[in-house]
């Protein structure tokens, strides 16, 4: 059909509320990260996928972190405990709330190394492949390799450490090492030059910076510059900074390093003297973060705020009832009256405003019937499985 906007769409789950915006509580969170360097990123349970992670980052139970070469990050939970993780680590967050600002925190941990410096109070466990590692207000280091084998190495206070095939207990200034098929190790002294010392050692060398060439608000669909920066320890320009830096934008933001030629959610820009301008538009409304991350840097974070003009939100309202009278005409009854205040592609690509254009021209369709959910506040929410149709040969 000519004129038709084509988009790459298998099957998408498509949110539209109507009316007042409802907002929804979130879970409860349980740690911030309060240092981060380098390429650390986190798979959260509240918005699943790997992203970059950011100073300042609230983390919840069931939340998945990892950190790369030459990275580096520091956990602070609600009861005071504290994690400090080294580069090459993969680990599990679970840990939930008993009561007002105790927890109880089970790390698990894939491969990596982490110290660990528990309060008197705190419930925290550490599982590896091969072992477990209960411990309550104390300190002490772990190193998990890729087949499994732990070091433990006690600071301070007491840890049991145990497996299916044995229990020790480990106190101060020791260590105990477990296997896959045996039990762990006895404990031995462990003389001070051996203490590991690695986090103690983590100081960022730059820090990475992100602003907007112009500031204030953007309006979906249009083009923005924005400017990364990085600077040494005392806050400088770092002239001598020419590393290639990640760049990862959240909530339909896009950016590009060819001057809008192409676009991606992920792009790596390579600064020169310690500056670089990229390009980045979005397709959602909101408050939408763009973060950036180099080897041995803070990551820097930008907060842009997308917003649609009256004119294109008047478009869009059009679009959305021109579509929904023509697929599903009692449902665009039933909405009658009402403005669409969001819309969300939950899953598939593409954003709401082409996919109303698809379903006017129709090349797309309904797949099954929509689910409309009324609120007590007057908004209805409407999900939507759409497909391809038949007859637009995708």
């Amino acid at each position: 059909m000519r004129g038709a906007i084509k988009i790459k769409i298998f099957r998408v789950f498509i949110y539209l509320i109507f009316g007042m915006t409802v907002l929804f509580g979130s879970t409860r969170p349980v740690a911030v990260l309060n240092k981060v360097v380098g390429d650390v990123k986190i798979d959260m349970v509240t918005d699943p996928g790997w992203q970059a992670a950011s100073l300042g980052g609230k983390l919840v139970n069931g939340d998945k972190l990892e950190t790369g070469t030459a990275s580096f990050g520091s956990i602070m939970f609600l009861d005071r405990s504290m994690i400090k993780v080294r580069e090459n680590t993969k680990f599990t967050v679970k840990s939930k709330r008993t009561v007002k600002r105790e927890l109880e925190t089970d790390i698990n941990i894939a491969v990596g190394e982490m110290n660990v410096k528990t309060t008197t109070g705190s419930k925290f466990k550490i599982q590896t492949p091969t072992s477990v590692a209960s411990v309550k207000g104390t300190e002490f280091n772990l190193m998990v390799e890729q087949d499994g084998t732990t070091h433990l190495t006690v600071l301070e206070g007491a840890v049991e450490f145990m497996n299916e095939l044995g229990v020790i207990l480990a106190t101060e200034m020791t260590s105990s090492t477990s296997r896959a098929g045996e039990g762990p190790s006895s404990p031995i002294a462990v003389p001070q030059k051996a203490i590991p010392s690695w986090q103690k050692k983590t100081k960022e060398e730059w820090r990475l910076k992100m602003k907007s060439v112009k500031p204030g608000s953007k309006d979906v669909g249009a083009p923005f510059d924005i400017r990364i920066n990085a600077n040494d320890s005392e806050g400088n320009n770092a002239l001598g900074y020419g590393e290639d830096v990640s760049v990862e934008g959240k909530g339909g933001i896009e950016l590009s390093t060819d001057g809008g030629n192409s676009w991606s959610s992920e792009v790596t820009l390579k600064l020169n003297k310690g500056t670089g301008i990229l390009k980045a538009k979005g397709s959602e409304v909101g408050k939408q973060a763009i973060i950036v991350s180099g080897e041995n840097s803070s990551p820097g974070k930008l907060v842009v705020n997308m917003k649609r003009s009256k004119k294109a939100m008047n478009k869009i309202n059009s679009k959305a009832s021109k579509a929904l009278n023509k697929i599903d005409p009692d449902l665009a009854d039933k909405i009658s009256g009402k403005k669409l205040k969001g819309s969300t592609i939950s899953q598939g690509s593409g954003n709401a405003d082409d996919v109303f254009e698809q379903l006017i021209n129709g090349l797309m369709q309904l797949s099954g019937t929509p689910e409309v959910v009324e609120s007590p506040d007057g908004s209805v929410k409407v999900i939507m499985k759409v497909k391809p149709s038949q007859e637009s040969g995708d």
